[in-house]
């Protein structure tokens, strides 16, 4: 017994059937004076509402495509987290190709200055008063999206003159320490307001937890500044 005749059967049928209205669309009559098609404009509106149809479909695939790709760059890119078996070789992996991993152009770790910190500087880490850390945060956020801010710098060094848009993901190092991962692109849209946050918060809690593993703590004073690459 054949199903029940839906609305959605029906456009179901018809979205895989496109060419189906123009077959059988009988042909145009001479149109007299005072008389409406009624036929021809139902015709039209349905028309109307498959092309809608077909082109919601078309972008709810190309946002799950586009979705599916994101996560498996962000999975990607928490494996080589996960693998770095010391600081030296996670900072080296952030440095030099985390930002390949997320299509970024510029990736950062910024740690507090009361951590630890080796003899020599190492690129692509940089230690910062908690203070600064903590104000790009608003109470209870671990991840602030959008464009660069005024103390962009301090983060980004010499790469601040490049970047347009900017993510600042919360490290939470353990001992009352901060930390955060800062991203930048030069794509003003690659990091907005209101773009979903799921994805960077998870690899910010692997990097966080990483951290606390390989990373001791101390309570030394004194800041250090932008450590730039070693010549």
């Amino acid at each position: 017994m054949a199903g029940k005749l839906t609305r959605e059967s029906v456009l179901a049928w018809l979205d895989k059937h496109p060419d189906v209205l123009a077959e059988l669309l009988p042909a145009t009559p001479e149109r007299q004076p005072g008389v409406v098609d009624f036929q021809r404009h139902l015709i039209d509106r349905l028309r109307g509402a498959l092309s809608q149809r077909t082109a919601d479909r078309d972008a709810l695939v190309e946002t799950s495509r586009g979705n599916l790709a994101s996560q498996h760059q962000v999975h990607e890119a928490t494996l080589g987290v996960i693998r770095a078996g010391s600081f030296d070789e996670l900072a080296w992996f952030i440095g030099r190709e985390l930002h390949d991993y997320l299509h970024v152009d510029v990736a950062v770790l910024c740690l507090d200055h009361r951590t630890v910190w080796p003899e020599r500087k190492i690129e692509s880490v940089v230690l910062l008063p908690a203070m600064l850390i903590e104000s790009q945060f608003a109470p209870g956020q671990t991840v602030n999206l959008g464009p660069l801010r005024e103390e962009s710098e301090e983060f980004f060094g010499p790469a601040t003159s490049l970047i347009r848009s900017q993510a600042m993901i919360r490290l939470d190092l353990g001992a009352n320490l901060s930390g955060l991962l800062a991203m930048g692109d030069r794509d003003p849209t690659t990091f907005e307001a209101g773009h979903a946050t799921q994805l960077v918060r998870y690899l910010g809690d692997v990097l966080a937890l990483r951290l606390q593993q390989l990373l001791p703590h101390s309570q030394a004073p004194e800041a250090s500044r932008w450590s730039r690459p070693e010549s």
